[in-house]
């Protein structure tokens, strides 16, 4: 798994975001689906990258829940969160219409960002999906803040990456 202090591997993939979707399920299109690059998004400030398992599972909705009522409290952030998972893009441009999500969402489906960054299940019937984890990347690609949790209910603590993200 990456660790704090080290270079935040770069990697550009699929990307959906809440104003750029579609309003009906079944009506998207490639047009919906933008390029995502870390070095790019990292001009703009410290990136959040928030891996869950997969799109629509109960406990992976709440922690996006999460993360969208935390965004919708704080204000402003001194950067930007992305959540990642192996679901397609338009699994993710239904997930943000579903649950009214206010961050972009990075498919990692036949891509190998999830395994770059050492948290990607390698065994039994759910292989290839990302293990619930966060990593708080600074400007320069240096990881500040990691966390990775095996037991499925655990949820990330919020406040912690927010003071990561300042220090960042």
């Amino acid at each position: 798994m990456v660790e704090n202090g080290d270079a935040a591997p770069d990697f550009t993939v699929p990307m959906v975001a809440p104003g750029d979707r579609a309003d009906r399920v079944g009506e998207y299109t490639g047009e919906d689906v933008h390029p995502f690059t870390l070095s790019d998004a990292l001009e703009d400030g410290p990136v959040v990258l928030a891996f869950f398992p997969g799109a629509f599972s109960r406990t992976c909705t709440q922690e996006m829940c999460e993360f969208r009522d935390w965004l919708g409290e704080i204000g402003d952030l001194e950067g930007q969160v992305y959540g990642v998972s192996a679901d397609m893009p338009w699994a993710l441009l239904a997930y943000i219409n579903e649950y009214d999500l206010n961050f972009p969402l990075l498919s990692g489906f036949n891509s190998d960002v999830i395994a770059d960054y050492g948290v990607r299940r390698e065994e039994g019937l759910l292989a290839g999906i990302a293990n619930r984890s966060v990593f708080v990347v600074g400007q320069d690609r240096t990881v500040r803040y990691t966390w990775l949790v095996e037991e499925p209910g655990v949820l990330p603590d919020l406040e912690a990456i927010r003071t990561a993200l300042t220090d960042a």
